[in-house]
Order: C-alpha cells, then sequence, then structure tokens
C-alpha cells in the first residue's frame, strides 16, 4: 500500500504512457467547458488499477481520478484524492499487511460528495467533483458563497490555491442523498493536499486552514490500537458509514460500516445474474467484495472483468461503424447526413445497437458509456437481461452463493 506519489507537473506526465499502452480504457479524458481536461475512471476492474511496482504507470493510474489540467497550457491545477481501497479489499489492504503501529488518523468517513477547489484558467475559483464542474459542486459553491458573507473564506481558499494546494470538501446536504439523509447542508474540510507532490498536510495544519475558510474540519478519533477490536466495533455500528485510516504519509484505506443487515441483503442479490450486472455496473460491488470469501470474491471479480470487456468489445464496434460513417458522409449536410447514418450505418447493427451508435454519433455519449447504459436499462427483469445478453454476446453468470 504504500509507495511514492508521483510528482506531476503537465498533462505530459500522464500522456507519455499512452504511447506505451498502459493507459487502461476505463479512463476518460474529458475537455470541459471551462478550459479544462480532467482525467477519471469510468468503470471498476481489477487490472484498472495495477498493483504499484507492476508498472511504471501503476501509482499515477491511483491519481486519474478527478485529476485536472489547464486545457491550453497542460499546467496541472487540481490534485483530489489518490485512488485508495477498502480495508480486505486487495491484498495490500488486508489487515495482516498494514502496520497500525505507524501514525496514522482514523478520520470520519462522510457520505457526500468530494468536492475539490482549484482556480481555472483565467482565474476564478472553481468548485469541481471527480467529472468537474457539476450541479453537486455548483450548489456546494453557492452554499460556501452564501455561509461566507465577509468572503474571508474565499480569501482563504483562494490563497490556498495559489500556494500550490488543493482543498479538498465533503459536500453533505438534504438535496444530496448517497446513502444517509443530512438534516442540513454542510462543506467539510476532508484534506489540503500540496499538486505537484500529492503530499497531503497534516491534521493540525487541515484544522488551522478549516478555520480560515471558516467551515468544519472532518472528525478525528484516537489511533487503531488493536484490528480486531476497531473492526468488531465498527462493523457493530448503524450510525454513520464508517471510517478512513489516513497515514502519516498519506496514504489512505477505507474501513465501512459493514451493517451485517445491508450486507446479507446486497449479497442475496447476487443469486440472480441482472442483479450482479447491476451491481458490477454501478459499482457497487466493491462494498461487498471484502466482505466475502475468497473463492466468492474471485468468482465476482473474474466476472466482472469479463462482463466489462464484452462491454468494450461491443463499445468497439460502435465506433467502427461511426468512423466509417464520418469517413463515407464526410462534409455532408448534417441534417442529411444524420438520416442516411441511420439508415445505412445505424440500423444494420440492430435494433439495440443503432440507438447507441446515433447517441455516439451525435456525440452524447462515448460508445462505452452508452453500451454500459443500454445493458444497465435491460436489467429490470431476468428475461429481459437474458434476451440482450444472448443477442450481445455478454458472459453468463453461473456461480452459486451459499447465501
Amino acid at each position: 500500500m504504500r509507495y511514492e506519489f508521483p510528482v506531476i507537473h503537465s498533462i505530459d506526465d500522464i500522456e507519455r504512457f499512452r504511447a506505451e499502452g498502459l493507459i487502461h480504457k476505463s479512463f476518460g479524458r474529458w475537455a470541459r467547458d471551462n478550459g479544462t481536461i480532467v482525467y477519471d475512471y469510468t468503470y471498476m476492474t481489477d487490472d484498472v488499477f495495477p498493483r504499484i511496482g507492476e508498472n511504471a504507470f501503476a501509482p499515477y493510474a491511483r491519481e486519474l481520478r478527478g485529476l485536472t489540467f489547464d486545457a491550453e497550457t497542460g499546467a496541472l491545477l487540481s490534485r483530489p484524492y489518490h485512488k485508495f481501497f477498502n480495508a480486505g479489499e486487495r491484498e495490500e489492504t488486508l489487515p495482516q499487511n498494514l502496520d497500525f503501529g505507524a501514525a496514522h488518523a482514523v478520520l470520519e468517513k462522510l457520505d457526500g460528495s468530494m468536492i475539490h477547489v482549484f482556480l481555472a484558467p483565467g482565474g476564478n475559483l472553481a468548485f469541481a467533483t471527480r467529472s468537474g464542474v457539476t450541479a453537486f459542486s455548483d450548489a456546494a459553491f453557492d452554499w460556501f458563497k452564501d455561509a461566507d458573507a465577509s468572503g474571508a473564506g474565499r480569501t482563504a481558499v483562494r490563497r490556498l490555491c495559489e500556494d500550490g494546494y488543493t482543498p479538498i470538501f465533503e459536500w453533505t446536504s438534504p438535496s444530496n442523498i448517497v446513502v444517509i439523509e443530512h438534516v442540513e447542508p454542510r462543506l467539510t474540510l476532508t484534506a489540503v493536499r500540496h499538486r505537484e507532490s500529492g503530499r497531503y498536510l497534516d491534521m493540525p495544519d487541515l484544522l488551522h486552514h478549516a478555520r480560515s475558510m471558516r467551515v468544519a474540519a472532518v472528525g478525528s478519533f484516537d489511533p487503531v490500537a488493536e484490528w480486531p477490536s476497531f473492526a468488531e466495533r465498527v462493523f457493530g455500528e448503524t450510525d454513520g458509514e464508517g471510517y478512513v485510516l489516513r497515514f502519516a504519509d498519506g496514504h489512505m484505506l477505507k474501513v465501512k460500516n459493514a451493517r451485517y443487515a445491508r450486507i446479507h441483503k446486497l449479497k442475496s442479490r447476487l443469486v440472480q445474474e441482472k442483479d450482479v450486472v447491476e451491481l458490477a455496473l454501478g459499482g457497487g460491488l466493491d462494498d461487498i467484495l471484502p466482505h466475502l470469501p475468497e473463492a466468492e470474491r474471485a468468482a465476482l471479480s473474474a466476472y466482472r472483468d469479463a462482463l466489462m470487456d464484452a462491454i468494450g468489445r461491443v463499445a468497439r464496434r460502435v465506433e467502427e461503424t461511426v468512423a466509417a460513417g464520418r469517413l463515407a458522409l464526410g462534409a455532408e449536410d448534417a441534417r442529411l447526413g444524420q438520416k442516411r447514418f441511420w439508415l445505412e450505418h445505424a440500423t444494420p447493427l440492430g435494433a439495440d445497437l443503432a440507438g447507441v451508435a446515433m447517441l455516439v454519433w451525435n456525440a452524447r455519449e462515448s460508445a462505452l458509456d452508452a453500451v454500459s447504459g443500454l445493458v444497465a436499462k435491460n436489467t429490470g427483469t431476468g428475461p429481459r437481461f437474458d434476451a440482450l445478453a444472448n443477442r450481445l454476446g455478454l458472459p453468463r453468470w453461473g456461480y452459486s452463493f451459499a447465501g
């Protein structure tokens, strides 16, 4: 789990790995309207984030979850959290492989949306989620401006950004419910990270900056003295989401409140293929995998990987169709070109993929997102998914769980 965070100066530090074929297809690179380029991953399989040491890109891969650059200059603008994992989710996060004697803080894991702040091209403050500036991040920024009547908080945030840091918050509100219902809106400072080095500030500095910004700081608790008793207490809790263990070197570990009734309920869904697919596409398997025996965990991971590979193959077929259509139709009138593309290129793909091809043709969605969306929409009933899986050639789920 422990490694040196990579130094990142510009977008070239990421793109140099593309020619080597090391950037996994799950990672997207999106140009946003505010003059930025944002990197994030679109789905999760075991090979999206390679083991540290497996290749040179591995530590950089863990940074691609909202990493933001200036589209014109390529300069690094914002560096939110690196990817870290649940206890037991990977070999590196098995309790026996962790040194709880090393200095660490136990932090409250909040149930909201991660917000990171940076200076956008042009110099304005930007509040963003992993995807960039969104309705959620705009709501958080609006709340912050209203709460910060004097402007002192915004001045403190701007100064921190100008000094080369990325403030990271959690936005919780009654209108932003993930699992837990919140009584009132709140912006909580959870971390401050140096952009280029990736270093996280320690708790005393975090508390200082939270006071300067006029916001709450994430709650902290006593370090873990002994893992078994700590885990037993956490797994028995019914309030909150859990905890994040943050070591002095910045590396972290999620310990979620297991809430056994919820886990058993989720596990019962793994009996039906359509529900396994829904969980795989929605990222819900990540919360279940750490609580399963090794054989079940391996079976689920293998199926998820095979499913995403199959969806990727279908997406490439759609991409090839769209590329062929653009080449054939060239600069033809947009309206006539769209009609001809539908008749001559999209329709031959069949009823399932013709609409997907039109979404890609009109640049409304990427092929991967559109095909994933098609599959997700067909998980409502077993027969419906069964028919689609046969038509698209998706792998089938045949594992039997004990319960």
